[in-house]
Formats: C-alpha cells, structure tokens, sequence
C-alpha cells in the first residue's frame, strides 16, 4: 500500500474512533475532507507531471507569461525569504500548545503531512517553471499557474496561519494601534469577531476565513478565500490574521461542528503577530 493510502487509512481509522461514524458514512455525508485534501494534493501532483514541456517552435505560443505565476513567489519570499520557498517552517510552540483549543494530534498531522505535501507540489511545479522558461513554451509556464497558486498558496497561507497562532494567553484581544483601527473600521472588537467568524463559518467547502490590509484605502477588512487561493491575488488585500477552514483543520477534535472551531481559535490568537503585521503593511504603504 502506498504511503498515502496508509496515511489515508489512518485517517480513517481515528476519525471512525472519535466520531464514532463509519468511514463510509463520513464519506456519503461528505465529512471526510482529510482523505480529501490529501486527494487535492495529489490531484495537483499528478496535474504538474501532465504538463508536457515543448520547444517554442514546435507550438503555438502565447507571448504573455501570467503575472500571478511570479506573484505567488514573490508572496512567499516576502513572508519566509529565499530559503523559506522550499522548506516547511518550524513551528513556535510544541503541537500540544494548542490545547485543548486545538488539539496536538491535528496540529502535527495538519503541519508534517498537509503542509509538506503542498510544498513538495511547489518544488515540482516549480522545476517544471523553470524546464518551461528555459525551452521558451510560455504555455507550458501559464499551464502551471493553477498548480503554483494552489500549492503556493497553501504553504504561504499555512505559514501565516501558524504564525497568527500561540499558546492561550491572559490577553485575548489586541491591544494599541490594532485595537484602534478595529474600533475604527469595525466599530467595536465584538462587532470584528462577530464579522470575522460569522464569515469564516459560512465559507463553502474548503477555505480561508481573513482579516486584511487595504493599503489603498487605510483600512481592515474581512474576507474569505476559498481552496488556498492567496488572499493578496483574490481580494488584494495584505494578510494578518488567517483561519483555515478546510475540515482538516478540526475535524478529529470538533467534527462537522465549524462554528465550535471558530470560536475556539479566538482562545489562541497571537495577537502581537498580528499587530507585527499591520504595523508592517501600513509602514510599507506609506501610512
């Protein structure tokens, strides 16, 4: 059996432990999103091999390469630097510091397998760029795109999830400056979370839930994203504080519960992160 399929298997097997649902029914009822996303991965492993490279002259070429390809490294390297593009980022806190908010068995499964496999996607995707670039098949290269932004896109929005993370605190709210332009923008912290939460629960599917940047504007806003689409190239829109919505995230501890998972993100914010954040996208907009 292939190791995926034995992680899968895994998976399984304590999702059937702790619901006390039978795996087939998980997946009648769609519940079954870790197998799921294990399945996207894959899915976009086997779409980045597919792509054939060819020589400019041996096809028609477009001769514009698609801006988001660039962008979603460049995202990156701002938020991990070079060496962060091909590496899975060490972690704060232990897998357990999240507990009991979220629990250390999701917290090491979410991190080692869900986040490495998207950046072992990247790398590929990423070689396959460069055989694109270096033979002059522009098609080839915008082929890529939706494997870049994918893959890209989820190690980018899970290193800045696990950065907007810490072990529960005596301060659970922001404080200062962020707490100002929530006030601000928002009207009160409540009316943030509220909006924030409420936004995130109703994400359909798979997603992110956001509180953003608009440099333009000198403004926070909420928003949501959905698969790994980066939150800059949807919304343009610098991130600060992200949740990951995808089950994954929470189904062995709060089963289809999403709502109970929200809220219990709040308990783990690292609000000094994220005030890090906004003081760095305003400082960089000119503000």
């Amino acid at each position: 059996m292939a190791e995926k399929d034995v992680y899968i298997a895994a998976l399984e097997k304590k999702l059937a432990e702790l619901s006390g649902i039978e795996v087939n029914q998980i997946r009648k009822n769609q519940l079954g999103n870790a197998a799921s996303e294990a399945k996207s991965i894959q899915d976009m492993a086997d779409y980045v091999a597919g792509i054939t490279v060819q020589k400019a002259a041996t096809a028609v070429q477009p001769t514009v390469l698609n801006p988001q390809i660039q962008s979603v490294f460049d995202h990156i390297k701002a938020e991990l630097g070079e060496a962060g593009l091909r590496s899975l980022p060490a972690l704060k806190y232990d897998y357990k510091g999240l507990e009991p908010h979220i629990s250390g068995m999701i917290m090491e499964i979410h991190h080692t397998k869900h986040h490495q496999g998207y950046i072992n996607n990247l790398l590929a995707a990423e070689k396959k760029l460069a055989e694109a670039q270096a033979a002059g098949d522009i098609a080839a290269c915008n082929a890529l795109l939706p494997a870049i932004k994918f893959n890209g896109g989820g190690h980018l929005n899970h290193t800045i999830f696990w950065t907007n993370m810490a072990p529960a605190t005596a301060s659970p709210q922001p404080s200062g400056t962020l707490l100002q332009a929530i006030d601000k923008d928002f009207g009160s912290f409540d009316a943030f979370k509220s909006q924030f939460s409420a936004s995130s629960v109703a994400v359909k599917g798979s997603g992110w839930g956001w509180l953003g940047y608009d440099s333009a504007a000198d403004k926070l806003a909420v928003a949501t994203c959905q698969n790994q689409d980066p939150l800059q190239l949807t919304h343009g829109l610098v991130p600060l504080l992200g949740l990951d919505v995808w089950e994954h995230a929470y189904y062995l501890q709060y089963k289809n519960l999403r709502a109970d998972y929200v809220k219990a993100f709040f308990n783990v914010i690292d609000w000094d992160n994220v005030a890090q954040r906004y003081t760095s996208a305003r400082t960089a907009a000119g503000h």
